[in-house]
């Protein structure tokens, strides 16, 4: 099975998932709403696990693995609790960063975009940091976390090919995702931001998963 093949089955899915979830989201049933965001991010935990298991790769060992089962948790925990859920998906930043590391680790450039990417997050949130309280300290790991596995994806088709652009282009949709949603916890977004969150989130996991197919 290519990544094509997977894609034309996954994709009118996750599209019809999509949909349910903002539908059952309108008519106020948050649990199944809920159920259903879990799902969408489900998919992407399929498309790494059937990749790495045609590779003939063990599941349980592999942290990319790892990243796409506890982005999944997450989804469910960030509407119980922001900042556990935020917890959650720092471990799987953790996972990818260990993952995207041991496909070329970092040089420079790296750590130049990683500044770039912290720096853009300061000025984002330079409004907001002041009045965080006790809630600073992980307000201000986690975007060390995510901007570790942008810069880290980033130059991978550089560097590795064009079978990563995938991871690059996912990483950054992962980045702009959480930015808005952590702007929307702090400060309040319009409700019209809801969707293009949700599509740049469940964008990246389905691209960070292509990386995976790259060679079969």
């Amino acid at each position: 099975m290519t990544f094509g093949v997977f894609s034309c089955m996954a994709l009118p899915l996750w599209a019809a998932i999509f949909a349910l979830y903002f539908i059952l989201r309108r008519e106020k049933l948050m649990r199944e709403s809920l159920v259903a965001k879990c799902a969408g991010s489900f998919l992407a935990v399929c498309a790494a696990g059937l990749a790495l298991r045609l590779q003939g790769a063990p599941l349980l060992p592999q942290p990319v693995f790892w990243f796409f089962v506890l982005c999944t948790a997450a989804d469910a925990l960030l509407e119980i609790h922001f900042v556990s859920g935020m917890g959650v998906f720092g471990c799987a930043h953790v996972c990818l960063i260990l993952w995207l590391w041991g496909l070329a680790p970092p040089t420079w450039q790296n750590l130049a975009l990683w500044a770039l990417a912290y720096g853009a997050a300061a000025l984002l949130f330079r409004k907001e940091l002041p009045t965080l309280g006790k809630l600073t300290l992980p307000f201000c790991l986690y975007p060390g976390l995510l901007g570790a596995s942008l810069a880290l994806a980033l130059p991978l088709p550089f560097r590795l090919g064009a079978g990563y652009w995938g991871a690059a282009i996912g990483a950054l949709c992962f980045y702009v995702s959480d930015m808005l949603v952590a702007k929307g916890e702090l400060s309040g977004l319009p409700p019209r931001f809801h969707k293009p969150v949700i599509a740049l989130y469940w964008a990246a996991l389905y691209l960070l998963a292509s990386a995976l197919w790259t060679g079969l």
